[in-house]
């Protein structure tokens, strides 16, 4: 039977991301009300970026979070976990960022994606060398 260990990287990590999911959603706000644009993007580059921001963020986190949840509670190697949280939360991080700089193609941006889709790649890895093996039990 497997132990299983409460997910503190996991909580801590989901609490950070939602505090910038939070603020990037504040950020969408602050610019429609700006541009009196209610719903879309109007045609406006600034709106279509924050809102852009705003939505990779939530295409990403909720299954990194999931993930890393199951990970943890699998009895991953606590110091892998809390890397790859870090990885992660720094990718978004600099992501965001870079798509706030013009131009929006950059070193941030794309640094942001390529650590965003190691992390996804070496997790979903990582989960299924922990969980096949436990299928033959």
């Amino acid at each position: 039977m497997i132990a299983i260990t409460p997910p503190i990287v996991t909580a801590i990590a989901a609490g950070v991301l939602i505090l910038l999911q939070t603020g990037l959603g504040l950020a969408v706000t602050l610019v429609r009300r700006r541009m009196k644009q209610s719903l879309g993007d109007g045609g406006n580059a600034e709106l279509l970026a924050a809102i852009r921001r705003h939505g990779n963020l939530a295409e990403n986190a909720a299954l990194f979070i999931a993930g890393l949840g199951l990970l943890e509670m699998l009895g991953g190697l606590r110091l892998f976990v809390e890397i790859l949280a870090g990885l992660f939360i720094l990718a978004r991080i600099s992501h965001a960022v870079g798509m706030s700089l013009k131009p929006p193609l950059n070193l941030l941006r794309v640094g942001g994606v390529v650590v965003t889709v190691g992390v996804a790649l070496t997790l979903s890895w990582r989960l299924l060398a922990l969980s096949i093996p436990l299928l033959q039990r």
